[in-house]
């Protein structure tokens, strides 16, 4: 996904980097060079010594829970913890305002060979254009040799180069389930109890899209789902073959027969049901809690968004335990190191660290970013979780069926990112912007998707 929600900056013992949190992530689109006394290995300087002061930079986007906790940012305080444990570590922490900037600044990076963090996170969507760059990335299996059991196999194999080398460590992942307002569901005369809900939503996403219709019916003055770019989201994460033949590597995304119905049943629902909200922008924020819409994709992490755009004390949002189609996953990233860093072994240690099952146990519990970590997954702080918020619903259970549904690992390719982007950007133009019809917005994907060769 692309990942948005709040994050800051961090850096602890010698100085404090406070970067300004906003719903779409603090803004920081540019890359840093390492600022740091050491010339490579794990805290050790040019003088040599295993415990001389080293500074760790690492950029991400989201909140990735890793933060001290504030008023509107949940966090597991993790930076800080290392650094108790390793006083001779500073980390400072730079956060992109989305993942489409924290990409680009980190493709550049590559490219120049300068400017990258040490530790970069990495969204799943943009991880297989990472495959073309392994050679510029550092092999994580003399580190992590749990690999194979550390992580859901799948998310491990979307790290894994075809000669064996591990280039990303995983953080969390993104089962889906809905999240909904029982208000607006009671309002509508439909069932606000979430075991209910689920039986409701049951099925495919002709079921989902059937009872939005009679929601909208109802007249409640709220629209069925937030947009229809956030809708495709779940669609397209559930075709397997959907925008690159995984045989070939050629783009089939045009000629995809599968990709232009998902299309048409999407606009033509949208047509009535969507509120029209592009994601992250501030009527988008502003509808958790207008009354907007009734509906939306849920993966764990976009609780985070829901809690802060409404207000913690809001009334009315819940989540069931469905989701249309049967499973599907949505967002969930990756730790990665480039060989330009000069703190390698340094960041291998930090970046081994964070994503072990305790510390993926702490995030989950206080920003709700589902772990990878098949311990993790099982540990009662995971699975006994309840979100107040959300109506004291059992999100650990829930994500963990949520997780368990999903069937589907979809083939994405290096060009998936940039497909996706174009097509979120057709959908946009359909229920955002209204400035074309579907029929024209497909057309110009088609160009849009030529273009990029």
């Amino acid at each position: 996904m692309r990942q948005t929600t709040i994050r800051k900056a961090t850096a602890v013992t010698a100085a404090l980097i406070a970067m300004s949190a906003a719903l779409a992530g603090c803004s920081s689109s540019n890359n840093q060079a390492a600022d740091t006394t050491a010339t490579g290995g794990a805290a050790t300087s040019a003088a040599g010594g295993a415990d001389a002061p080293v500074t760790i930079t690492i950029g991400t986007f989201n909140n990735f829970g890793y933060d001290a906790p504030t008023a509107t940012l949940q966090g597991a305080d993790l930076y800080n913890k290392y650094m108790q444990l390793h006083p001779n570590v500073t980390i400072k922490a730079t956060v992109a305002a989305l993942s489409d900037d924290a990409r680009s600044a980190f493709n550049t990076a590559l490219g120049t060979g300068s400017g990258a963090y040490d530790i970069q996170a990495v969204d799943v969507d943009w991880m297989p254009s990472m495959m073309d760059n392994a050679d510029k990335l550092v092999d994580l299996s003399n580190v992590i040799t749990d690999a194979s059991t550390r992580w859901q196999p799948w998310k491990t194999k979307i790290a894994t180069t075809a000669d064996g080398k591990l280039i990303g460590a995983g953080t969390d992942i993104g089962p889906e389930a809905i999240c909904y307002r029982a208000d607006l569901f009671e309002k509508a005369g439909l069932p606000t109890d979430r075991t209910e809900v689920a039986k409701l939503l049951t099925g495919g996403w002709d079921q989902y899209f059937k009872i939005g219709d009679q929601f909208m019916a109802a007249n409640t003055g709220a629209y069925w789902f937030d947009s229809n770019a956030a809708t495709f989201q779940g669609m397209i994460n559930q075709v397997e073959k959907s925008y690159v033949d995984p045989a070939t590597g050629n783009v089939i995304a045009t000629t995809n027969e599968q990709i232009k119905t998902l299309y048409d049943q999407l606009t033509t629902a949208g047509a009535t049901q969507s509120a029209g909200l592009g994601e992250w922008s501030d009527d988008w924020t502003a509808g958790f809690k207008n009354d907007s819409f009734a509906t939306m994709l849920c993966p764990a992490w976009i609780i985070n968004n829901i809690k802060n755009a409404a207000g913690t004390d809001f009334k009315g949002w819940d989540i069931a335990d469905v989701f249309p189609g049967g499973g599907g996953n949505w967002g969930g990233s990756y730790l990665v190191i480039p060989k330009q860093s000069k703190n390698i072994e340094a960041a291998e240690a930090l970046v081994d660290w964070l994503t072990q099952a305790d510390q993926q146990v702490a995030v989950f519990t206080a920003a709700s970013n589902y772990p990878s970590n098949v311990q993790a997954q099982k540990d009662p702080g995971v699975t006994g979780k309840t979100e107040p918020f959300l109506n004291n619903a059992p999100v650990g259970q829930i994500f963990a069926n949520r997780a368990a549904a999903v069937t589907v690992v979809p083939y994405k390719g290096s060009s998936f990112f940039d497909i996706q982007t174009a097509m979120g950007n057709a959908l946009n133009r359909v229920d955002v912007d209204k400035s074309m019809s579907a029929a024209d917005s497909w057309n110009q994907w088609i160009s849009d998707v030529n273009a990029l060769g």
